[in-house]
């Protein structure tokens, strides 16, 4: 039995209006590009791009898909018409969607990660949502606190004393 899905709903949009988010960590070498060009060109677009409507702008911003998005452009295939997903994801969301599609794939930027996780913290994100939501441990949580500035993420911290006087 068959099991539909509301928010897979694929529409067509025109390429132009289907821009990249600013946060995604993902990069792709040039022999995954022409990869990605090849298979597109042999087997269509399998995969939708995954994006949120910004109404303001009237744009469709990329969650997942920026890489297949790129292959359309004219020096690529010349695709006018780009299928989509579209996804009502507040920007958490969305970052934590982006990091989950990235992981589930291939490789990361640990520097862009680590912004990523600044951006949930500070949005309000817990650690252990973060750790749970992107398949990593709270150390890993912690580490990319350092990369991205110790001070300021861990200032409303609970600290303790490392030791304890005796006296003898």
């Amino acid at each position: 039995m068959a099991v539909e899905f509301p928010c897979l709903n694929v529409r067509m949009v025109p390429r132009e209006k289907v821009v990249a988010n600013t946060y995604n960590p993902n990069s792709v070498s040039a022999d995954k590009m022409e990869l990605l060009r090849q298979s597109i060109a042999d087997n269509g677009f399998c995969c939708p791009i995954v994006t949120i409507y910004d109404e303001d702008e009237d744009l469709y911003v990329i969650i997942d898909g920026f890489h297949r998005r790129l292959i359309c452009e004219p020096e690529w295939l010349d695709i006018p018409q780009v299928p989509v997903v579209v996804l009502k994801h507040n920007l958490a969301q969305r970052q934590i969607a982006t990091i989950q599609f990235n992981k589930a794939r291939g490789v990361h930027q640990v520097d862009l990660d680590a912004e990523v996780i600044r951006s949930l913290l500070s949005q309000g994100v817990g650690e252990e949502e973060i750790a749970a939501r992107l398949w990593i441990d709270l150390d890993t949580v912690h580490r990319y606190k350092q990369v991205t500035g110790v001070a300021e993420l861990f200032r409303n911290a609970d600290y303790s004393l490392s030791w304890e006087m005796v006296d003898e």
